[in-house]
Parts: C-alpha cells; structure tokens; sequence
C-alpha cells in the first residue's frame, strides 16, 4: 500500500465523522509516528510504500478513530508546553486550558521554590514546571500506581526530576510544607456528562473528570484544607476551574483565609483558572 493510498481510504473512512481540516492534521500525525514521513517528505513522494508493520499500524488507526479514539490515545502520545508525553486511557489528556494554568504559575518565574502538583496523572503540569523552573523542586500526587508508572516514564522522556508520590486527598498523609500548590482536580459534574463529545465520554478516565453534583467542590475542598497548614508563608494555590463554579471556589478560598484571589479567562474566554496566596 502507498501512502497516497492510504490517504485516500482514510478520508473517506473518516470523513463522515471528523472535520476535515481536523482529518488533515490527524493524516500528517499518523504518517510521521508510524511510518516517519513528514509533511514535505509525503507531499515529495506520495507512492511511498509502506511496510506490513506500518500498514497494519496505520489500517488499525482508521478503525481506533472511527470508533471516536482521541488521536492521542491511538498514537499513545501527547503534546503539551512543547514538550512529548506518553498518555494512556488511565489519564487525561492534555489540554491547551491546562498549558495556560502552568503559564500562570510560570510567569512570576519563582526560584528556589516548593511545589506540589495534586492528581498528576501523565505528569504534564509537574514536568513543565519542573523543565522550565529549574531552580524549584517538584513534587507530583497521584492515587494509583499505574499512573505514577507512567508519569515517571514521560518524567524521564524529558529529562526532568520529580518526585513522584502516591497519595489520596481523603487521607493526606505528609508533613511537608510547599510554597506553591497546583491542581486540575475532577470538575465536571455527572449532570453535564450529556454535553460531553464521545471520544471523552467513551475513552477518557471518568475519576480524573466527573464529580458528584451534590459536592461539585470535593477535591477543592480537600486540597484548600491541606494547603491552609502546608503552605509556607505567602504561598500560593493555582486551580483549573469549572468556568462554573468561579464564584464558588473563591468563597472556598476566602473563607479558609485565602487572599489576593485572581481568576484568568482562557483563550476562549472562560474563567476556568483561579490563583490566591495565604
């Protein structure tokens, strides 16, 4: 089979299901990871032929995705701060709202400084701030092993140190102070899992999404109590929000003693990040 080939039997597969500029990208990604032909090298040479392994790889591609499988998840690979990591279904993915939390953290550029990422997962937040503040020590919290597996794997892909613990905000058990605490914990309501596309309803792990809607702020709740005694002096807590629950998370926040509270529209210009300073 040559590449052009495929292209051809990959759009129209997927074109009923994907938008086509979207399709594109998805063709591109797929050619590269399984076959290491770019853009040019394919635009230059379309009757490339591609091998059994890659064929199969590629064929088992088109059935993945139009099964609604996040690309991510059938390449096994995400991009996030420019930097590669290794996803699996046991965490999320990855997402832009997320780069701008760790951009947040990044622009008042702390030095010397204790950090704890709280529900890790592939470790994305705790690696960026580990790869870009090189002078602070990180410290990253996930519940299960597995997850911690595989944080430790993309720590290593990109040459960082963290230190990668387990540990679970219903029974916090450490002394340790920071001096600043990140965490996009679970968020989203079962009540909104209706408005959810399928390709995260159907693939992406419900724990590190989904919260019950008589305690939509659990986990803020849980980490708020934690960082009231295991906050240096004026440190500070940044949270992913639910564009949602804004007001709620701030009370949360002011009434635990919180001050300074700051909330950041993303680039769809929805409050979905929080920061306040004890």
């Amino acid at each position: 089979m040559t590449l052009i080939e495929y292209r051809n039997q990959f759009f129209q597969t997927l074109d009923s299901k994907i938008d086509k500029k979207e399709l594109e990208e998805f063709f591109f990604w797929l050619i590269e990871h399984y076959c290491g032909v770019n853009r040019l090298k394919y635009i230059l040479d379309q009757n490339y032929l591609v091998c059994d392994s890659q064929k199969s790889n590629l064929l088992m591609a088109i059935q993945l995705l139009e099964k609604n499988m996040p690309i991510q998840y059938v390449v096994g690979e995400s991009e996030f701060m420019n930097l590669k990591f290794y996803v699996n279904n046991k965490v999320l993915i990855p997402r832009p709202e997320t780069e701008e939390l760790v951009s947040w953290v990044l622009i008042d550029k702390p030095i010397n400084k204790k950090i704890l990422d709280i529900g890790t997962g592939s470790g994305c937040i705790a690696i960026s701030l580990a790869k870009f503040l090189k002078s602070s020590k990180v410290t990253a919290w996930d519940i299960d092993q597995d997850i911690i597996d595989l944080a430790k794997k993309n720590s290593s892909l990109n040459k960082v140190k963290v230190l990668f613990e387990i540990q679970d905000v219903n029974s916090i058990k450490t002394n340790k102070k920071f001096d600043i605490i990140v965490s996009n914990p679970p968020y989203i309501c079962n009540s909104e899992k209706h408005s959810m596309k399928n390709n995260v309803l159907l693939f992406e792990p419900h724990k590190a999404l989904f919260v019950e809607d008589k305690d939509p702020l659990f986990f803020y709740s849980k980490i708020i109590d934690f960082a009231k005694s295991n906050l240096n002096a004026n440190g500070s807590v940044f949270f992913e929000i639910n564009e949602n629950q804004n007001q709620s998370v701030s009370k949360l926040l002011i009434k635990a003693g919180f001050y300074d509270i700051e909330l950041k529209k993303d680039f769809r210009s929805k409050n979905r990040i929080i920061k306040a300073s004890l």
